[in-house]
């Protein structure tokens, strides 16, 4: 039996603070006959003993990529674990035995496409950590884990320590008093596809002019769509397998993943008509199927991969952390699905980041947020793929940039002049999400290739808690776990261009950007982790704690977040 990827780990809501539930998925090579019966596998725990089925559901099928041509056709299997907590964490090993003792498990090595598969050794899973009864999840959140052109990622591979900051996260989580992690989150960009789009028939479709491309008569070659899907299944088996750079985490840690334009390609969403050719539909289909197998986990709909097309349904995704003290729920925002370019009725041209159905379903979350009640404190971590506050360029800028390859960067930004009325209706929401749920709402992203801090602060009435002299809400922005930082010398280009000083809204708000130690950014590769440490009093609330983890420089500072204080709580004061 051959493995083409994993194992890999997903999160799951976790309403209770007795239980600890996750997925455990696997990528195996069947025929396309054999596509529908179980594997002959048995999960078991450390000490050797099969977990009974009260540990462990039977293996489910969720993606069926048998059909595909190439060694990337296989089948995603997927596994629920439930364990019950203790009163102190405690870490579990696991393992993947075949149930005929004759069957080898082996794996392929996608990085090396002619040898043949080897032993899986399993000796390199490591632990998984359940936390004790009614703690919260300590947690990793990561982006831009690649690099865009094929010579920034020759560039990162002759680094002594290419996946250095990944190989810091993975000391951090085996050493016992550091406590490990409990949620990985990835806030965009998991893998870079652009690489991808180098091959024929795409080559010779990018030479044509325009009128061409958008030319229906101009369609691919029949099979196209399969045959990204295949690249894009084996993409993911490269980048994502082996025993370096994000699979020891994968295996460790239950994950949340958004995507961004990499995750498809570069650019995506800011290419306007373009969107709307066959050759780009056929290559969001095959991009959006592989990124709902993998990153979350499963296909949507049906185990087997039907199109998907652009702007028609999104990855708007929740999942909620029940604590002794304090809840956390997570929120990832999806920015790619719904980014569109169209033509009002009245023949203006408008850019959207988010559909209509995004903000629908985004309007729900809130309002059943909110209807919950808030009988302790609570935090709302917010994934947000590119940063709501950061550089800004102005209109001459972006105009100046439209014929450049800058162009997509800059239309990919929160802060560019297209979607600042869009920005605005969210932070108004997550201002008001805040108030109405009496919770911290704190905003994490990824995509600039460097580390900042931003805040959005506002004195309006409708979005002040009670107690406070205003309202705020923190954004650490975490950029890129592989991607090299920009250069000094580019890197103060882009600064003499844009704007970084207080910016003045509507509705009596501001943001500003804040210094990241001893500098306004941090220039070096890194991630974050994340902890809600418990009250240290009756009078104190509990705190979140950001930190950024950086390749080189130990950063003394964090950033701490404390919910407001529960209207009960004002109410007996």
């Amino acid at each position: 039996m051959k493995k083409l990827l994993g194992p890999m780990l997903y999160t799951t809501t976790q309403p209770s603070q007795e239980r600890w539930s996750f997925f455990v998925n696997l990528y195996l090579s069947v025929d396309a006959v054999d596509a529908a019966r179980l594997p002959r596998l048995r999960l078991r725990a450390s000490e050797g003993t099969a977990l009974p089925d009260t540990v462990v559901a039977p293996p489910r099928l969720v993606a069926d990529f048998s059909a595909l041509e190439g060694r990337a056709a296989g089948v995603l299997w997927r596994w629920e674990v439930t364990l019950e907590r203790e009163d102190k964490a405690r870490r579990v090993t696991y393992r993947f035995e075949p149930v005929d003792a004759g069957d080898a498990l082996e794996e392929v090595d996608f990085s090396a496409p002619h040898h043949p598969p080897r032993p899986w050794n399993q000796d390199t899973l490591g632990t998984v950590v359940v936390p004790a009864k009614g703690a919260l999840p300590k947690a990793a959140f990561f982006s831009c884990n690649g690099a865009s052109d094929a010579k920034t990622w020759s560039s990162v591979m002759r680094m002594k320590r290419p996946f250095g900051c990944w190989m810091d996260m993975l000391a951090q989580h085996e050493e016992p008093t550091e406590g490990g992690f409990e949620l990985l989150m990835g806030g965009g960009d998991q893998v870079y596809a652009d690489s991808l789009l180098d091959h024929e028939p795409l080559l010779e479709f990018r030479k044509r002019e325009l009128e061409q491309k958008l030319n229906r008569d101009f369609g691919p070659p029949k099979g196209f769509h399969e045959q990204m899907l295949a690249r894009y299944v084996e993409l993911y088996c490269e980048r994502w397998g082996g025993s370096a750079g994000i699979a020891p985490m994968l295996a460790r840690v239950p994950g949340l993943f958004t995507w961004d334009d990499h995750d498809i390609f570069d650019g995506w969403g800011s290419h306007e008509s373009l969107q709307s050719c066959e050759w780009f539909e056929s290559i969001y289909s095959a991009a959006a199927l592989a990124f709902e197998a993998f990153q979350l986990g499963a296909l949507r709909g049906s185990e087997k991969p039907t199109r998907r097309k652009p702007c028609e349904g999104h990855y708007l995704q929740s999942v909620r952390f029940a604590g002794a003290e304090c809840d956390v729920d997570v929120l990832a925002l999806d920015l790619r699905s719904g980014r569109t370019y169209r033509r009002q009725t009245n023949g203006k041209m408008v850019h959207e980041v988010m559909s209509a159905e995004q903000w629908h379903a985004l309007d729900a979350w809130r309002q059943e947020h909110a209807g919950r009640g808030a009988s302790k404190p609570r935090h709302v971590l917010v994934l947000s793929s590119v940063p709501l506050v950061h550089l800004r360029f102005g209109p001459a800028v972006e105009a100046l940039g439209g014929d450049t390859e800058l162009h997509d960067d800059m239309l990919d930004q929160w802060e560019s002049v297209a979607h600042r009325g869009e920005r605005i209706r969210l932070m108004v929401d997550l201002l008001q999400l805040a108030k109405a749920s009496c919770c911290a709402v704190t905003v994490v992203s990824g995509d600039v290739h460097v580390g900042a801090r931003g805040l959005i602060r506002s004195r309006n009435p409708e979005h002040v808690p009670a107690g406070l002299a205003e309202a705020a809400i923190e954004q650490v922005t975490s950029s890129g776990i592989v991607h090299p930082p920009p250069s000094m010398l580019q890197f103060m280009g882009m600064r003499m261009l844009a704007e970084e000083s207080v910016d003045d809204l509507p509705s009596y708000m501001q943001t500003e950007m804040l210094p990241v130690g001893k500098s306004r950014y941090l220039r070096e590769r890194n991630w974050l982790s994340l902890r809600v440490e418990p009250a240290r009093s009756k009078v104190s609330r509990p705190k979140l704690w950001l930190r950024w983890e950086a390749e080189h420089t130990a950063l003394s500072m964090q950033v701490v977040v404390e919910p407001p204080p529960l209207a009960t709580t004002m109410t007996a004061a």
